[in-house]
Formats: structure tokens, C-alpha cells, sequence
């Protein structure tokens, strides 16, 4: 039986049409489509929006749950498909670092504001078959674009003990050292290619780490959420990927355009706050709020996912 995945609850939801200040009219970029949630705010708010995903699944789902909005979608390997002018909805199946070269391809105008949302979905975690979810047993893959050919458990197999450490520690684990001295001898003993396997190893050596440690000192989420994040990020490239794309977002925009980029993780809040400061000393952008926006009292009560958002907004200025 399949499991039904209830729709993703989009961060910030409800107030993006405030900080952008979405109005008929309003060239939108949603860069992270998903289940959409972001690109159905500014639909509904009168904009024109351009979204972006390179998961088809996500793509159909955001169709079936935007019903009353039918969009164009253009496979980005497309090279004959034009753009009309009088667009209102148009989705590319593309990885957003291709953004830059698909837009010029397309005549796409410059934008008045962009969103990147670098959090996965609920559905892509917990979809069926992906191996992202440490509460099931399937083969350990993540990769969200099926023509990537390394997986999680190819990462597992060939990286060295050291080479581990610095990938988990990369997610903050506390534990990266004896995980990873954990996995090198486990793997000589028999290959790691299940969630289930990956997660009971880490539980084990986590339960006899915190032993004796006073209730709640090593937090409310599963031992394994941080190394499975660790794995997600790695074989998705998805560092490698925003280095590719944060440069691109000031092409994008108009002059006074906003971007808007919400991470989940310290280590991606800290390369959009260089970027924003390296742009700033440029002169081409202007940091909106020096601290992150993070998610109102209101939000939190409806969705604890969102509670490590961090929202960063800034202004093209030339």
C-alpha cells in the first residue's frame, strides 16, 4: 500500500506577498518549485511566475495541487519551445544552476523578485523508494535527480574514515568521529546499502554515547538526522550547487528587484550571508535585514519543520 504524503508546508507561508509586495503584474522567480506552496502565494497574489524544478514528481504534484492556474512547462533541454509574452505560469524541469543559460535561451524578462528555498520537501523525504527516511528500510540513494550516478551508499563505500568525519561534521554532527570510525569497520564486515542499516548504526553508537547524559541533552530529533542530511547534501552537490547559483541571482533581477533565500542549515546561512556582504562591497546589492527572518511564533505553532528556516533577504541596486 503507498503511502499518501500530505502536501509540504512551504516556510514563511503567508508572508511572502508582504515582504516582496506581490501585485498584479509582478514578475515572480520561484527557483525551488516543490510542492508549490511559494509559486501558489504569488499566483493567487496576481503575479507572473517562472518555477524552476528538476524533480518531475514535484512538478506534478504542484500542478495537481495549483488547480486553478494551468502553467506552461518546458523540458529545459528543449530548444524550440518559446515563451509568450503574456505568460502566467511557466514551469522549467531544470537543476536551478542552469538558470542563467535557460533564461537567455528562453528571452525570459528580468525579474522583480526571486525565491530560493534550498530546504527539501516533505514529499522528497519521505517519498517512497528515494531512501532519505531513516523510519523505513530502502536502499540508501537521495538523489533527487536520477541522472546524478552517485548514491548514498557509493558514498558510504569509497569515502576514507577521515574524509566521513569531514562530511558529517559539514551537517554539525557531534558525533562525526565515532560515526565514522563505526561505518569504516562495519563496511569491511559487509557493505552499508540500507536506511535501516545506516540508521540502527548510528542509534547504537549514539545510545552508548549519551548513556548516563541527563534526558533531552542530545535534543529531539532522530540520532541519524544530521548524517542522513550530511549524505542528502553530498549527493545531491548541493553546496557545490548554491556556489554555482548565488552568483547568478543578481543577473536575474531587475534594478530595486528582492531576493529571497531561506536555508536550514547553519553552513547554508553562512555561505548566502558572504555572498550578500561580497555583493554588498561590490555595490550591486543591499542586505534588507542583517539577521535572518526566521519564522513567527504563528507558523511554528501550525509547522515545527519550519523552525530552523532562516530567511535572507536583499536589493539589487544597480
Amino acid at each position: 500500500m503507498t503511502h499518501i504524503i500530505e502536501r509540504h508546508f512551504p516556510a514563511y507561508k503567508g508572508e511572502l506577498k508582504h515582504l516582496y509586495g506581490f501585485k498584479p503584474g509582478y514578475l515572480f522567480l520561484d527557483l525551488t518549485l516543490g510542492d508549490g506552496g511559494h509559486t501558489q502565494e504569488a499566483l493567487e497574489s496576481g503575479c507572473h511566475v517562472v518555477s524552476f524544478d528538476v524533480d518531475e514528481k514535484a512538478i506534478k504534484r504542484a500542478t495537481d495541487y495549483i488547480k486553478d492556474f494551468q502553467p506552461l512547462i518546458i523540458d529545459s533541454k528543449d530548444e524550440n519551445t518559446r515563451v509568450p509574452k503574456d505568460f502566467v505560469w511557466i514551469i522549467i524541469q531544470s537543476n536551478f544552476t542552469k538558470v542563467t543559460e535557460v533564461s537567455k535561451r528562453l528571452s525570459l524578462p528580468d525579474f522583480d523578485g526571486v525565491m530560493v528555498d534550498l530546504g527539501p520537501s516533505q514529499f522528497q523525504l519521505l517519498s517512497e523508494g528515494r531512501g532519505f527516511s531513516f523510519s523505513g528500510n530502502e536502499l540508501l540513494d537521495m538523489r533527487l535527480d536520477q541522472t546524478l550516478g552517485v548514491t548514498a551508499a557509493d558514498l558510504l563505500a569509497v569515502l576514507n574514515e577521515g574524509e566521513l568525519v569531514k562530511l558529517f561534521s559539514m551537517a554539525d554532527e557531534p558525533f562525526a568521529k565515532p560515526i565514522a570510525r563505526i561505518i569504516a569497520k562495519q563496511r569491511q564486515i559487509a557493505p552499508i546499502t540500507t536506511t535501516k542499516q545506516l540508521s540502527d548504526l548510528i542509534t547504537r553508537i549514539k545510545k552508548f554515547r549519551t548513556e548516563g547524559l541527563p534526558a533531552g541533552r542530545h535534543g529531539r530529533i532522530h540520532p541519524a538526522t544530521k548524517v542522513f542530511m550530511a549524505l542528502r547534501m553530498a549527493v545531491n552537490l548541493e553546496r557545490e550547487n548554491i556556489h554555482l547559483l548565488l552568483p547568478q541571482l543578481p543577473n536575474l533581477l531587475k534594478t530595486s528587484g528582492l531576493m529571497g533565500i531561506i536555508s536550514f542549515h547553519s553552513g547554508e546561512d553562512r555561505l548566502v550571508k558572504n555572498f550578500i556582504i561580497d555583493f554588498e562591497n561590490k555595490g550591486i546589492l543591499s542586505a534588507i535585514n542583517q539577521k535572518p527572518i526566521e519564522p513567527s511564533i504563528e507558523e511554528l505553532t501550525i509547522s515545527q519543520r519550519t523552525r530552523s528556516a532562516k530567511l535572507r533577504f536583499a536589493k539589487k541596486i544597480i
